[in-house]
Protein backbone atom coordinates (compact mmCIF):
# COMPACT_ATOMS: atom_id res chain seq x y z
CA UNK A 1 0.00 0.00 0.00
CA UNK A 2 1.55 3.49 -0.56
CA UNK A 3 1.50 6.06 1.52
CA UNK A 4 0.33 9.37 0.18
CA UNK A 5 -1.06 12.68 1.45
CA UNK A 6 -4.88 13.51 1.93
CA UNK A 7 -5.46 16.96 2.02
CA UNK A 8 -8.67 19.53 1.23
CA UNK A 9 -8.58 20.41 -2.22
CA UNK A 10 -7.30 24.13 -2.90
CA UNK A 11 -7.59 26.19 -5.88
CA UNK A 12 -4.21 25.20 -7.62
CA UNK A 13 -4.56 21.43 -7.24
CA UNK A 14 -8.30 22.23 -8.76
CA UNK A 15 -7.15 23.69 -11.91
CA UNK A 16 -4.48 20.90 -12.39
CA UNK A 17 -7.41 18.44 -12.09
CA UNK A 18 -9.80 20.23 -14.06
CA UNK A 19 -7.06 20.42 -16.93
CA UNK A 20 -6.51 16.99 -16.56
CA UNK A 21 -6.44 15.37 -20.63
CA UNK A 22 -7.42 11.69 -20.84
CA UNK A 23 -6.83 9.76 -23.40
CA UNK A 24 -9.83 7.51 -25.96
CA UNK A 25 -11.60 6.48 -24.57
CA UNK A 26 -11.50 8.20 -21.45
CA UNK A 27 -11.79 11.55 -23.12
CA UNK A 28 -15.39 11.77 -21.18
CA UNK A 29 -13.53 12.31 -18.44
CA UNK A 30 -12.02 15.67 -19.73
CA UNK A 31 -13.38 18.96 -18.43
CA UNK A 32 -14.07 21.29 -21.72
CA UNK A 33 -13.61 24.80 -21.82
CA UNK A 34 -17.38 25.23 -20.96
CA UNK A 35 -17.25 23.50 -18.07
CA UNK A 36 -14.35 24.35 -15.57
CA UNK A 37 -16.50 27.52 -13.99
CA UNK A 38 -18.90 24.72 -13.58
CA UNK A 39 -16.74 22.33 -11.89
CA UNK A 40 -14.65 24.85 -10.15
CA UNK A 41 -17.55 26.06 -8.61
CA UNK A 42 -19.23 22.56 -7.46
CA UNK A 43 -16.32 22.28 -5.70
CA UNK A 44 -15.56 25.20 -3.52
CA UNK A 45 -19.65 26.05 -2.89
CA UNK A 46 -21.19 22.74 -3.07
CA UNK A 47 -21.66 21.97 0.59
CA UNK A 48 -23.10 18.21 0.57
CA UNK A 49 -19.86 17.24 -0.75
CA UNK A 50 -16.71 17.35 0.09
CA UNK A 51 -13.22 17.05 -2.15
CA UNK A 52 -9.66 16.16 -0.94
CA UNK A 53 -6.70 15.95 -3.08
CA UNK A 54 -4.42 12.64 -2.91
CA UNK A 55 -0.30 14.18 -3.51
CA UNK A 56 2.28 11.70 -4.50
CA UNK A 57 5.59 11.62 -2.78
CA UNK A 58 6.59 14.74 -4.83
CA UNK A 59 3.45 16.84 -3.69
CA UNK A 60 2.51 16.49 -7.06
CA UNK A 61 -1.59 16.03 -7.38
CA UNK A 62 -2.06 12.60 -7.94
CA UNK A 63 -5.80 11.93 -7.63
CA UNK A 64 -9.10 13.04 -6.04
CA UNK A 65 -11.74 11.87 -3.76
CA UNK A 66 -15.15 13.17 -3.85
CA UNK A 67 -17.42 12.23 -0.99
CA UNK A 68 -21.36 12.98 -0.59
CA UNK A 69 -23.99 12.03 1.83
CA UNK A 70 -27.16 10.79 0.79
CA UNK A 71 -30.00 9.71 3.15
CA UNK A 72 -29.16 6.00 3.11
CA UNK A 73 -25.52 6.07 1.85
CA UNK A 74 -22.36 7.29 1.18
CA UNK A 75 -21.26 8.14 -2.27
CA UNK A 76 -17.73 8.58 -3.04
CA UNK A 77 -16.26 9.69 -6.45
CA UNK A 78 -12.35 9.17 -7.32
CA UNK A 79 -10.28 9.88 -10.06
CA UNK A 80 -6.08 9.40 -10.90
CA UNK A 81 -4.53 11.63 -13.08
CA UNK A 82 -4.16 10.42 -16.58
CA UNK A 83 -0.53 9.41 -17.12
CA UNK A 84 -0.86 6.81 -14.34
CA UNK A 85 -4.35 5.18 -15.19
CA UNK A 86 -3.85 1.66 -16.47
CA UNK A 87 -0.77 1.01 -14.46
CA UNK A 88 -2.24 -1.18 -11.62
CA UNK A 89 -2.47 1.40 -9.18
CA UNK A 90 -6.08 1.57 -8.79
CA UNK A 91 -6.98 -0.79 -5.95
CA UNK A 92 -4.79 0.22 -3.60
CA UNK A 93 -6.39 3.64 -4.75
CA UNK A 94 -9.81 2.94 -4.24
CA UNK A 95 -9.33 0.63 -0.61
CA UNK A 96 -7.63 4.46 0.35
CA UNK A 97 -10.45 6.30 -0.97
CA UNK A 98 -13.23 3.93 1.14
CA UNK A 99 -10.94 3.92 4.38
CA UNK A 100 -9.99 8.06 4.45
CA UNK A 101 -13.66 8.41 3.91
CA UNK A 102 -15.40 5.90 6.50
CA UNK A 103 -11.94 6.83 8.53
CA UNK A 104 -12.61 11.03 8.09
CA UNK A 105 -16.43 11.05 8.57
CA UNK A 106 -16.65 7.89 10.69
CA UNK A 107 -19.21 6.43 8.21
CA UNK A 108 -19.78 2.79 8.65
CA UNK A 109 -22.71 2.44 6.36
CA UNK A 110 -23.08 1.39 2.52
CA UNK A 111 -20.72 3.01 -0.03
CA UNK A 112 -22.21 3.83 -3.71
CA UNK A 113 -20.40 4.97 -6.80
CA UNK A 114 -21.50 6.21 -10.46
CA UNK A 115 -19.58 5.00 -13.45
CA UNK A 116 -19.64 5.61 -16.66
CA UNK A 117 -20.96 2.40 -18.54
CA UNK A 118 -17.99 2.19 -21.12
CA UNK A 119 -15.45 2.35 -18.45
CA UNK A 120 -15.16 -1.56 -18.24
CA UNK A 121 -11.51 -1.20 -16.43
CA UNK A 122 -12.86 0.40 -13.79
CA UNK A 123 -16.33 -1.89 -13.69
CA UNK A 124 -14.06 -4.57 -13.07
CA UNK A 125 -11.43 -2.94 -10.33
CA UNK A 126 -14.91 -1.94 -8.41
CA UNK A 127 -16.31 -5.85 -8.90
CA UNK A 128 -13.55 -7.15 -7.73
CA UNK A 129 -13.60 -5.17 -4.52
CA UNK A 130 -17.23 -6.42 -4.06
CA UNK A 131 -19.25 -3.66 -5.65
CA UNK A 132 -22.93 -4.36 -7.16
CA UNK A 133 -24.64 -3.06 -9.61
CA UNK A 134 -28.02 -1.64 -8.61
CA UNK A 135 -28.89 0.77 -11.20
CA UNK A 136 -28.20 2.36 -14.04
CA UNK A 137 -29.43 6.23 -15.12
CA UNK A 138 -29.16 8.02 -18.20
CA UNK A 139 -27.35 11.68 -17.79
CA UNK A 140 -26.25 14.60 -19.63
CA UNK A 141 -22.54 15.36 -18.70
CA UNK A 142 -21.32 18.56 -20.54
CA UNK A 143 -23.28 18.48 -23.51
CA UNK A 144 -22.68 14.64 -24.11
CA UNK A 145 -25.12 11.42 -23.04
CA UNK A 146 -24.18 9.31 -20.80
CA UNK A 147 -25.22 5.84 -19.50
CA UNK A 148 -23.85 5.75 -15.27
CA UNK A 149 -23.89 2.33 -13.60
CA UNK A 150 -24.86 3.10 -9.84
CA UNK A 151 -22.92 0.39 -7.79
CA UNK A 152 -23.10 -0.16 -4.40
CA UNK A 153 -20.77 -1.80 -1.26
CA UNK A 154 -23.04 -3.18 1.49
CA UNK A 155 -21.75 -2.46 4.93
CA UNK A 156 -21.48 -5.65 5.65
CA UNK A 157 -19.40 -6.35 2.75
CA UNK A 158 -16.34 -8.52 3.62
CA UNK A 159 -13.90 -5.78 2.28
CA UNK A 160 -15.32 -3.34 4.77
CA UNK A 161 -14.46 -6.10 7.31
CA UNK A 162 -10.65 -6.46 5.93
CA UNK A 163 -8.31 -4.53 8.30
CA UNK A 164 -6.29 -1.94 6.10
CA UNK A 165 -3.16 -1.06 7.04
CA UNK A 166 -3.03 2.84 5.43
CA UNK A 167 -1.42 5.70 7.52
CA UNK A 168 -2.28 9.49 6.42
Amino acid sequence: MYKRKILEMDELQVYTYINWKYEYPYTFYNIPEEGVKETFDEIFEDNNSFYFSVLDSNDKLFGIYEYTFRSNFMEIGLGIRPEDTGKGLGLDFIKECIHFGRTTFLYRGDICLRVADFNKRAIKLYKKIGFIEFSREENISFGKPVVFICMRLLNNSSYLNDSLEIEY
